[in-house]
């Protein structure tokens, strides 16, 4: 019974220590309510996960600017020497023009999943109060 309390508490200390942390910063404010959105990213994977979140158009003065950062694929001597706490992270920038709005990025362990991609975008949904 001992054994498997002190288990437990240590698993949470553990994990307590891999909490996720999230950048957020508001640069300006817009100048319209923001009901559309154009995408621009390069990578495949972020861009379909963001499709599954939000009907992108081709006409629209925002746009969300991606970012993508796999640190597994780096080969780098310094990244191997100093090792990582994290696989990569994701960056989400909101334009209106040529006008920076806002921006939030997270790091992630493991593959890019959708659950994570959506905790961003919805970061971003309800920071600029998107329709």
């Amino acid at each position: 019974m001992r054994s498997k309390l002190l288990a437990g508490l240590c698993a949470l200390v553990v994990l307590s220590g891999c909490e996720q942390k999230l950048y957020e910063k508001h640069y300006s404010k817009p100048s319209q309510p923001i009901d559309c959105l154009q995408l621009a990213s390069s990578d495949p994977l972020t861009k379909y996960y963001l499709h599954q979140e939000y009907n992108f158009t081709k006409e629209c003065p925002f746009l969300l600017r991606t970012t993508s950062h796999y640190v597994s694929t780096c080969t780098s001597a310094k990244a191997k020497a100093l090792g990582s706490d994290f696989d990569g992270f994701l960056r989400l920038e909101l334009y209106e023009g040529d006008k920076l709005l806002y921006r939030n990025q997270a790091d992630f362990k493991g593959c890019l999943r959708p659950r994570f991609v959506h905790m961003l975008f919805g970061r971003l949904r309800s920071a600029m109060k998107l329709r």
